[in-house]
């Protein structure tokens, strides 16, 4: 299964992550080595910026402009439709 794990590697952890990783690890059911390998090949998984953001889309709505206001000067004074 994970025939070319050959390298440790060695970090320090304040009390409050290794009681909250060792949680998780519980939790997830597996060792603490492959939640943190998992945590990390999360982290360094190279993704467009458009795919770590697509869940967002849609999501932002903003509330009409009051007269006067910053964003409807700009709009009014924006050459696009």
């Amino acid at each position: 299964m994970m025939s070319d794990m050959a390298d440790t590697l060695t970090i320090r952890l304040g009390p409050h992550q290794r009681e909250a990783l060792n949680r998780l690890a519980r939790t997830l059911g597996k060792s603490v080595s492959e939640v943190v390998r998992d945590i990390l090949g999360q982290a360094l998984e190279e993704r467009s910026l458009a795919s770590k953001t697509q869940h967002l889309a849609g999501r932002l709505t903003l509330s009409p402009a009051p007269p006067g206001s910053f964003r409807a000067r700009i709009k009014a004074n924006s050459w696009r439709p």
